[in-house]
């Protein structure tokens, strides 16, 4: 429950004001100040994630996630960081190509906690293989030994289908 309750309290902060003037998107960099260090220090932590991810090196994972680690998969299932470890050792995630279109990344209070969201593009080994688009938010926190992944969260993006007769898109009103 602990976890779940950072998870809100992290998402809460992603509207909050004040963080707003410390978003970056990626790859253009627009950091001031003592932020830029922490900023590139979590980029490289999400490079190597998505790295590990790709060669499913369990080993690596492991020391990139914290012990709390809760991760939501686009499917809604909810993992600890020893089943989602387990699941990737298993071969559960057969991922032949992973990689980050956009990323924006937030810092919070005194710069020890970031909310990392954007979007990602990833290809399945399954036959045939099936590129699918999605969003993620990420929360990092700072430890002695570097930037650890706390929260995951993926969301698919599905094309918008239209409804029977539809011949065109409606206007939002």
């Amino acid at each position: 429950m602990r976890t779940f309750s950072l998870f809100a309290l992290c998402l809460a902060c992603l509207g909050h004001p004040a963080l707003a003037s410390q978003a970056t998107s990626e790859p253009a960099t627009r950091v001031q100040g003592g932020a830029a260090p922490a900023q590139a220090g979590i980029r490289e932590a999400e490079r190597l994630r998505a790295v590990a991810l790709v060669e499913r090196d369990v080993d690596a994972l492991r020391r990139l996630l914290g012990g709390d680690y809760y991760h939501v998969e686009t499917n809604g299932r909810v993992r600890t960081k020893s089943e989602f470890l387990q699941a990737l050792a298993r071969d559960e995630y057969r991922i032949r190509n992973y990689g980050v279109e956009e990323m924006e990344i937030r810092l919070a209070g005194d710069g020890g906690t970031a909310i990392v969201t954007g979007t990602y593009r990833v290809v399945a080994t399954d036959q045939p293989a099936t590129p699918q688009r999605g969003r993620y938010v990420r929360v990092w926190t700072r430890s002695p030994d570097g930037w650890r992944a706390i929260v995951h969260q993926g969301t698919q993006i599905r094309p918008v289908a239209a409804g029977p007769g539809d011949t065109k898109p409606q206007a939002l009103q």
